[in-house]
């Protein structure tokens, strides 16, 4: 109850004057990284914006030997390969968006790599940059462009184009997060942020089963307007803002089993993609919310 007070005194309500949120609670949840213990989420009314508690100022102990699902630790044989397509796709629909080529890109928040090292593959004219917790690149980086985060401020307006996926949400101050992320880019330069959906359809469907139920690794978890308003209160001109579905019914599927990701609830998570695609874009309610802005 105290934690839920702290956070409510703090975080102001974008849609609400700034007053504080109206928290109401969505439960526990499963401890998924085994270092937190008892987790929960509560919800503003107003927002839609969700919190994950308890709070946790620093998160880097979570990602400690690159073992959480944001590293792709059971990307090996086939499922690499097949995750391989999967970011080369996604890599070239990023730059069916763009208004410009990019020259300098950073990818913020890399995990793996390996989407960073298919967006530099498509890329030969330009450079891509990958930053991370981790002084050292990961395996998909070895040879290529790398910065720790630690050391991101000496990197100051230095990208055209700057890609934080699915990173917002890891941190209990996206302001300050998003603020870090934007001084990376030169003035002018394109930031394409992408979140979860805190309203997907899968969020009511799948219950805690949903794969952006991640806790205590997601921090925040966004609706749409209070993504919107974070980017606008960071002094961003958003210039797209696009419905992603994000392929996750395998690791749905794994979780309502109570089973790590493999090979076949990969495979089944394919299968059933088409089935994830018709119902977001029926219900207007997709998995993931990209926004792509302007540094001024």
């Amino acid at each position: 109850m105290t934690n839920r007070h702290t956070i409510a005194d703090v975080r102001r309500c974008p849609l609400d004057n700034g007053q504080p949120c109206d928290f109401t609670s969505l439960g526990s949840f499963i401890d998924k990284s085994g270092k937190v213990g008892e987790v929960s989420v509560i919800r503003c009314t107003r927002c839609g914006i969700g919190v994950s508690l308890p709070p946790l100022p620093d998160v880097a102990f979570l990602y400690d030997g690159r073992e959480s699902q944001d590293f792709q630790p059971d990307a090996r044989g086939l499922s690499h390969r097949i995750k391989d397509i999967a970011f080369r796709r996604q890599a070239r629909a990023l730059l069916r968006q763009l208004a410009h080529r990019p020259k300098a890109a950073l990818d913020f928040g890399c995990g793996s790599g390996q989407f960073t090292r298919c967006l530099d593959d498509l890329l030969p004219c330009a450079t891509v940059t990958g930053t991370d917790f981790h002084s050292e690149p990961p395996a998909e980086l070895a040879g290529r462009d790398y910065f720790p985060i630690a050391t991101a401020s000496v990197h100051a307006d230095a990208f055209d184009l700057v890609t934080a996926f699915h990173v917002l949400e890891h941190d209990d101050d996206p302001e300050s997060l998003l603020n870090r992320i934007a001084a990376l880019a030169a003035p002018g330069g394109t930031l394409v942020i992408e979140v979860p959906n805190i309203d997907c359809m899968w969020t009511r469907l799948l219950g805690q089963a949903w794969d952006a139920w991640y806790l205590p690794f997601h921090r925040i978890h966004f609706s749409r307007p209070a993504l919107r308003a974070l980017i606008d209160n960071a002094g961003l001109t958003i210039e797209q803002d696009i419905d992603i579905c994000v392929p996750t019914m395998g690791r749905s599927l794994a979780n309502a089993f109570g089973r790590p990701n493999s090979l076949p609830f990969l495979l089944a998570g394919i299968a059933l993609h088409p089935l994830q695609w018709l119902g977001e874009a029926l219900s207007g309610k997709p998995s993931a919310i990209r926004i792509i802005a302007r540094k001024n």
